[in-house]
């Protein structure tokens, strides 16, 4: 709670003119909560200020209303009872015990959830940290200019924009395979967008929340073009890299036990041990997400010289990760995806967000819709459109960082809209 108490202390000044009015409307605020237990203090986001700047009022606007009690009926002298007539200094009956106020901790006035400390937290920082695979062009690759491009960075900016309605608001943190989920757990980033496969092992046994599918892949083998190989049931007798701490391990050995291929795997550490192991002759061929091997094919020497096998042996979810112990943050997050992807089903674009007149139809009911749900969350009314304001649509996103406008050069495939041939779907928000 140190974390909350420190955010207080900047808005301290605005908070000891609201508390001392006593007469603001409750039509002022929003989001009140005992923030710091049930002891208080009470504190509401002012509307019309900063998103995230909370003041503290009267403790008042964090307790319902209390609810008018009917009168007893008054008794006539008539119907007096003869007990009480004959006893005048009888002990009136002891009022019923008044009824318990429910406990107003952590809750808000929109909608009940707990009040996200993540976003509280995120807010505070003034930045959103977002782990990212360093080095994989078409999610997340460093320009020669020093920016940041790629699907995985384009969400944490999306991020960024729902949360403080500015997309230049997150820093993007390096991490490997190995390290990633201690990175999470640890804090040292609020948010894992890496190109990680969804599973059940993940996602019960870890303890981690995905907020749902960015990008479907599926794990494939690369070799040398010069073996001739058509399929990956040629591989008997090769030795194949993959990397350690990844799916691409197991699904590849059990892919090899399935067919009866007498393959020799030899795995490494990380990424760059296994390209470079592969470059050496130390293995024929390397297995990982298919995705991952066009963009490591494009920085051999020779890319032309080395084929992606047709093969296609597992089914690999992508997505966003988040952990599971903040109700809040997990639905921004996840309804930032699913913003994302509806707003390129109704055909909300970057272009249409950013201009000034007024939205009509699905993209103008997305927006209000979005909106309205989002103050629960502590966004902006207008936070999906300042995600697509900032990043685009999901499809505008895709063609940048992966499709034919990107050097990766993609198809959608199965990652086209369920309407339109693929498989990705987000539940409506309105």
């Amino acid at each position: 709670m140190a974390v909350i108490a420190r955010g207080f202390a900047v808005v301290a000044a605005v908070t000891g003119l609201l508390a001392a009015s006593g007469a603001a409307s409750a039509q002022e605020y929003r989001l009140c909560a005992l923030r710091d237990g049930a002891r208080g203090p009470c504190t509401c986001e002012a509307k019309g200020g900063a998103p995230g700047e909370y003041v503290e009022v009267t403790r008042s606007r964090c307790r319902p209303a209390p609810v008018a009690q009917k009168a007893a009926p008054t008794a006539t002298p008539n119907a007096a009872p003869a007990s009480a007539a004959a006893n005048p200094t009888a002990t009136a009956p002891a009022p019923a015990p008044a009824t318990a106020t429910p406990d107003p901790v952590a809750q808000i006035e929109t909608g009940g959830l707990p009040s996200s400390r993540k976003i509280l937290d995120v807010r505070s920082r003034g930045k959103l940290l977002c782990g990212i695979n360093p080095d994989l062009l078409g999610f997340a690759k460093q320009t020669d200019a020093g920016s940041w491009i790629g699907l995985d960075v384009d969400f944490c900016r999306a991020v960024a924009a729902a949360v403080f309605g500015d997309a230049s608001k997150v820093e993007f943190v390096p991490v490997d395979t190995a390290n990633r989920f201690e990175a999470l757990k640890s804090g040292k980033i609020d948010l894992l967008a890496r190109n990680t496969t969804w599973t059940m092992d993940r996602d019960v046994l870890m303890g981690f929340e995905f907020a749902g599918i960015l990008y479907i892949d599926g794990q494939g083998f690369m070799t040398s073009d010069e073996r001739g190989l058509v399929s990956a049931q040629q591989l008997a007798g090769l030795r194949v890299c993959v990397e350690s701490g990844t799916t691409s391990e197991a699904n590849a050995g059990y892919y090899f036990k399935a067919h009866g291929i007498e393959a020799e795997l030899k795995v490494y550490p990380d990424r760059a041990a296994m390209l470079a192991a592969y470059g050496k002759g130390e293995c024929e061929a390397i297995s990982g997400d298919r995705t991952s091997l066009f963009s490591d094919r494009s920085r051999l020497a020779e890319p032309e010289k080395h084929a992606v096998l047709p093969e296609v042996i597992s089914k690999e979810p992508l997505g966003p990760v988040i952990l599971q112990d903040d109700r809040g943050w997990i639905e921004a997050v996840r309804w930032t995806l699913a913003g994302l992807l509806n707003a390129e089903e109704v055909g909300l674009s970057k272009e249409l967000a950013t201009g000034e007149a007024p939205l009509t139809g699905d993209a103008a009911r997305l927006v209000e819709g979005a909106g309205k749900n989002g103050e629960a969350l502590g966004l902006s009314p207008t936070w999906l459109r300042d995600v697509v304001k900032a990043v685009g649509n999901y499809g505008e996103m895709f063609e940048t960082d992966l499709g034919k406008g990107s050097p990766l050069g993609t198809e959608r495939g199965i990652n086209a809209l369920w309407k339109r041939g693929g498989v990705l779907y987000a539940p409506p928000m309105w």
